[in-house]
This record gives structure tokens, sequence and C-alpha cells, in this order.
């Protein structure tokens, strides 16, 4: 069989893969719409989560890791309301309904899902740091935080349920030192981030987000730069340069014009990509939550 048809194939997969994944929980896309509405109260999203005790519990374990750094234990959906703010908490619940989608039992895929998961903590925090010292308004800091997060979800459905050959597109890209999307496009007909892209569609996740997503990794084609796909695409470069210094910057290129916008001297990225590993220490407790 040739090249050419193996990818077809496999492409063909990769499809009815996506079509046949669970839905989001219920529990999550409830929290999310009434979130996202803007006229929900904090009640209102408490009583939301509380009612499924599944993702009540992987919520409280997930703000009580060292990751959100809170300073005694919360016991209770409403006290991380309180804290973290209902974005965040919306922030929280979206990763957990990813995860739940996208179980396995494998012990191979949890340790490969729990790394991308550290890298995607990692993002979400430079993500962040990169919008304030940008300026940006309060509403695109909290959206950049969602960005970062979930960014990689392409990358993290292709590792659980096409991990062989996905691992090679890896290897590939790395041998050949060429862009990984470059490389995803010639062997899957694809990319990570326009699946990452359809997943979100798919599950409903706000329009801001999709395109963070979708274009996190560059967007020749765009007319017009978002800040916060800025914020996100630069995020990701320093998290991945960080893990894989060796030929990372034509692993993963930067896009010129987003590099432009940002206009960040060497101290400040230094200072971003210094912060980032700390917190990449962080998230590795985090994503095991």
């Amino acid at each position: 069989m040739s090249a050419r048809s193996e990818n077809f194939l496999l492409r063909r997969y990769i499809e009815k893969a996506m079509v046949d994944l669970p839905a989001m929980p219920t529990t999550v896309m409830r929290v999310v719409r009434a979130i996202e509405g803007g006229e929900a109260s904090a009640a209102q999203i408490e009583k939301i989560i509380t009612a499924d005790a599944a993702i009540t519990s992987k919520v409280l374990k997930t703000v009580n890791s060292p990751y959100f750094g809170m300073p005694r234990t919360i016991s209770s959906v409403n006290q991380a309301i309180q804290i973290l703010g209902l974005n965040q908490l919306r922030n929280v619940t979206l990763s957990i309904g990813v995860l739940n989608a996208l179980n396995t039992t494998s012990p191979r895929i949890q340790a490969l899902q729990q790394q991308c998961w550290e890298q995607s903590f990692a993002s979400a925090s430079a993500a962040h740091r990169i919008a304030v010292k940008k300026g940006l308004a309060k509403p695109q800091q909290e959206a950049v935080l969602i960005g970062g997060l979930l960014h990689d979800i392409g990358q993290l459905f292709l590792l659980t349920l096409f991990n062989i050959p996905y691992t090679e597109v890896q290897t590939r890209s790395k041998k050949q030192i060429a862009p990984l999307h470059e490389v995803e496009r010639q062997v899957l007909g694809t990319t990570h981030a326009n699946l990452g892209a359809s997943l979100a569609e798919r599950w409903s996740f706000p329009a801001d987000l999709v395109e963070m997503i979708r274009d996190h990794d560059g967007d020749p084609t765009a007319e017009t730069l978002n800040p916060t796909v800025a914020c996100v695409h630069l995020a990701d470069r320093i998290v991945n340069r960080t893990i894989e210094p060796e030929s990372a910057e034509e692993i993963y290129p930067l896009d010129p014009k987003f590099a432009e916008w940002l206009n960040l001297s060497d101290a400040e990225l230094t200072e971003i990509a210094e912060a980032t590993m700390k917190d990449m220490e962080q998230a590795k407790v985090a994503a095991s939550a």
C-alpha cells in the first residue's frame, strides 16, 4: 500500500474517531454556558456543579493542587468560586471535561496525557504573563488563560487515540528539523491545531477559544492580528523551546507578525521563560490532580 493511501486511511480513521468521541459532560457545558451568558450568579453555578458529585470532586482536587497556590484547603465549590472567580472556575471545569472525553486506561497513554497537561498549564501561565505585560484588558487576560490551557487539545486527542502514528510524526519533525505543523500536514493531511479547533466547535466552546486553538501555531492568511492568539502563540513557543531547546526554533517557529506585535525585549522574554520553568514544576502536580 502506498504512503498516500495509508495517509488517506489514517485521515479517515481520525475523522471517524472525532465523530465517535463522547459529548462534553452536561454539567461542564451548563457551567460554561451559564458563565458565558454573564447572568448566572455564583450560587447558581455552585448548584450546577454540586449536583454532579464526580465533577465536584475533580474540581476540588484540581483547585487544591499547588499550581493554584491556595493558602488553605478549599473544601467547597462555593469557596472555590469566591477565591478563583467564575471565569477561572470555568477554565478548570472545561479542562476536566476534556479529560473525561479523552479518558484512557492505558498507563503509558495516561503518562503522555499528563505530560501534555503539564505543558498546557505552563502555557496558560506564560500566556497570562504576556497578556499582563502587554496591558491587555482583564477579560482578555482571563481568555488567554483558558486558551493556553486548551490550545493543544488536538495534540492530546492524537496522542490518546493515534499514539503510534502521531509519535512517528513528532519523531520525523525532530529528525528533519522541520516545523511540527508542516509534518502533520504531510502525514495526517491536517494539523493538531485544526483538529483541536474542530473538537472545540463540536463541544460548543466559545468562539474566541476556538480561534486561539486553531491559530496558536500562527495563521499566515490572517489580515488582522488577534492579541489573545498572539499571547497563546508566544506562550506555546516559550514552553516548547524550554522543554526541547535543541532545534526548537525550527520545529516551533515564531510567527513574524505576532513577534512584531509582541515587541518584547530579550530580557523580558528571558524573564517570562524563567518564570515559566518554575510554573512547569507546579504544573506537574496540577496535571496529576
